[in-house]
């Protein structure tokens, strides 16, 4: 991912505004008060890892020039926000590459899991339909199949391939928790039992047994508590450090690459290109391993969204 960085260009010539340095090297515009300034609304999806995102983005653009950021976040689903964005009465949310490729408009179903090619994709859709993404992050919030690792090691399962052996070979008297998303959607266990070729009588039997589908989070919990052996999770759930958990390799590329990408009205976006040079740093320092530890903050210690994202921007800043 580019991380390069725009200079900061000073607006206004003759009125001889003073530039002074912002986090992230960034510049802050100081010395013009009564100009008017342009409203930026920035929204998200209710859950943890996205009003986190969402967080970054309102406390950064706080140190752009020309711009009143609204803070929207926790606005509402996928849809409810690309809309919103396609319309204008949203200006910015972070959205995901595999959720703008198979559920967004115009909606594809061809398996794309090379990542930049998947990016080049939905940005090409995003540019149709009067919007911009900026480049995304390095993380991927795809889903994952865990096991406990103590099962994992006696049966030798460490791949969703293993698993699905190893339910055809008629060995499923084992539990197993999905999150309720993970079950219903035809290309979460549906998709990924079809294509891993897993028999649907073997599959009847096995969610005949301890099949349990419940909220994301409790599938930790019961893999945790012994009730079952394999759940469905997100590949930045700060669960995934546990010792006592395993993540199940892919090890046939089922899932697509869900990497967030800041997505923004487009006339907004050519009005204030600095909003997405101004992203850009903050997109390529988040790695899974960053992710997971902000959304362990919020999700295990219990710390505000906002209160997380500006702790990390001041880290950010010492650090670059």
């Amino acid at each position: 991912m580019s991380k390069t960085r725009r200079g900061c260009l000073e607006r206004g010539g003759a009125l001889g505004l003073a530039l002074v340095g912002g986090p992230l090297g960034g510049c802050i515009h100081v010395g013009v008060r009564d100009q008017p300034r342009t409203t930026v609304r920035v929204g998200s999806k209710p859950f943890a890892e996205q009003e986190i995102l969402g967080s970054l983005a309102y406390e950064r653009l706080q140190h752009v020039d020309g711009i009143q950021v609204v803070n929207e976040i926790g606005y509402g689903g996928s849809l409810a926000n690309w809309e919103a964005v396609v319309a204008g009465t949203k200006d910015l949310y972070w959205e995901y590459t595999g959720t703008a490729w198979s559920r967004l408009p115009p909606r594809h179903t061809e398996r794309i899991t090379e990542p930049e090619r998947l990016y080049e994709l939905v940005a090409a859709d995003a540019r149709a339909q009067g919007v911009r993404m900026g480049e995304p992050a390095p993380f991927s919030n795809e889903w994952v199949l865990v096991a406990d690792r103590e099962w994992s090691e006696r049966t030798g399962v460490t791949t969703i391939g293993g698993l699905a052996d190893h339910i055809d070979d008629g060995d499923t008297d084992f539990g197993i928790a999905l999150n309720e998303d993970f079950y219903h959607r035809e290309d979460a266990w549906n998709g990924v039992a079809d294509y891993y070729g897993i028999d649907s009588e073997v599959r009847t039997n096995l969610e005949a047994g301890t099949f349990i589908v419940t909220s994301a989070g409790l599938t930790y919990e019961l893999l945790r508590d012994g009730r079952v052996q394999v759940a469905s999770g997100f590949a930045t759930d700060p669960q995934l450090d546990r010792p006592s958990v395993v993540e199940l390799d892919d090890d046939r590329d089922y899932f697509l690459p869900y990497q967030p990408m800041p997505t923004v009205h487009a006339p907004t976006a050519e009005s204030y290109p600095e909003i997405l040079e101004t992203l850009a740093p903050i997109a390529a320092a988040l790695d899974g391993s960053t992710i997971r530890r902000l959304n362990r903050r919020v999700l295990v210690e219990d710390h505000q969204p906002g209160t997380v994202a500006r702790s990390y921007l001041e880290q950010l800043g010492e650090a670059t």
